[in-house]
């Protein structure tokens, strides 16, 4: 018989991120903002998690759309085949001007946020089992009043396979 330690989920997924932490280089230890994909394929869906850690003293700004949505209005995700060869954007397009203050959203220091998107509608993937490989740039703002100051913390990419 074993037994199953009854914590919260919340300690659960912080002794996770704590042992993740042990393991990662001392470069990405020193990064105030760290952006992380998962994909999750299953039910003919691909499904992007995107989890955005702050580990700074301040709050910063992350794009609305991918924080908070589940669906895209662009090509926000860089998706590649097995070759490397981009796959083709097939989703919405919403012609906008530049973005505001209101198009950002704030993650606040030493906290973690996380948001899933159906990206199955907004890609061209092929017919077959296929290999991917996705790719996140990571833009966000230290201060939404300096909205020509985008910092990248780009996510590490992330191979997986699908058959729609």
């Amino acid at each position: 018989m074993h037994a199953r330690p009854c914590l919260p989920p919340a300690l659960l997924v912080l002794g996770a991120m704590v042992s993740a932490a042990g393991v990662v280089g001392a470069q990405e230890k020193e990064a105030r903002v760290r952006h992380q994909l998962e994909v999750e394929t299953g039910g003919g869906k691909v499904r992007v998690r995107l989890l955005v850690e702050n580990r700074g003293d301040t709050t910063i700004y992350i794009p609305r759309e991918v924080a908070a949505g589940d669906e895209i209005t662009g090509r926000r995700f860089d998706l590649r085949d097995a070759k490397g060869d981009p796959v083709g954007y097939t989703g919405m397009m919403v012609k906008r001007g530049a973005l505001t203050a209101a198009d950002y959203q704030p993650v606040e220091s030493n906290t973690m946020h996380m948001n899933t998107i159906d990206i199955t509608p907004s890609y061209a993937f092929k017919k077959g089992r296929q290999g991917y490989e996705i790719r996140y740039d990571g833009p966000w703002l230290a201060d939404v009043a300096r909205l020509d100051a985008v910092q990248h913390s780009p996510a590490a990419p992330v191979k997986f396979s699908f058959s729609p």
